[in-house]
């Protein structure tokens, strides 16, 4: 299954998402995180850093990486993506098959990049903070009509009345629309980055790590 976690706008917790849910699937799957940002904030989890591998160019034993998990490997952030010669759909081909699920970590651009992840992902994710703006630009990627299996979760949710009107907003949405899975604000999640762990694997029987296998249940 191929599972891209995508927003045009930046700054909605992609990469945690991304990071979280790889650790929650590898529990009992083989899984890819495939960092398609040439920031490379997923690669920075398993210390690779982003440089030319001019993945396009090279076969898929090439690119891919292995990673101190066993169930995990990686193909890192590559900072020449902005040369994107319309490959995906080919590489995904080539490794789908070794993997049970793949996850994608999409750039917040919209491009002719991030189309063909829309278009050949099996289901695209799109974490929205529970604002107004962050739902436009949902509903602009579902206009682009890429892939009709599109559906939104709200992230860093707290319980507050202007929070509660997001979600109101939402389950007014035809259910083929969001996950109901939610993740909450959670000072943990935001310390990732200091910590260089996926809240899944440090507090593997906290209720941050169950909210995470959750929305992969939900999304499989």
């Amino acid at each position: 299954m191929i599972i891209a976690v995508y927003n045009i706008k930046g700054g909605v917790g992609k990469t945690t998402t991304s990071v979280n849910l790889t650790y929650a699937a590898a529990k009992n799957s083989k899984v890819l995180l495939w960092d398609l940002d040439i920031q490379g904030a997923s690669s920075y989890f398993f210390n690779k850093n982003p440089k030319k591998r001019k993945i396009y160019k090279k076969p898929v034993e090439k690119i891919i990486k292995n990673t101190k998990y066993s169930n995990i490997d990686i193909i890192p952030a590559d900072t020449s993506l902005q040369r994107y010669k319309n490959s995906i759909k080919a590489i995904l081909q080539d490794i789908k098959s070794l993997y049970d699920i793949i996850i994608i970590d999409a750039p917040a651009v919209l491009s002719p990049l991030t189309k063909d992840i829309v278009k050949y992902s099996d289901i695209v994710i799109v974490p929205v903070l529970p604002n107004i703006l962050s739902l436009r630009t949902y509903n602009q990627l579902v206009k682009e009509n890429l892939n009709k299996n599109i559906k939104l979760f709200v992230n860093a949710f707290e319980r507050k009345p202007a929070h509660r009107e997001i979600i109101k907003c939402i389950l007014k949405l035809p259910k083929s629309q969001y996950l109901k899975t939610y993740i909450p604000k959670d000072e943990r999640i935001e310390r990732m980055a200091v910590d260089k762990m996926s809240v899944v694997e440090k507090y593997p029987k906290d209720k941050i790590s169950r909210v995470y296998e959750k929305l992969l249940k939900e999304i499989i």
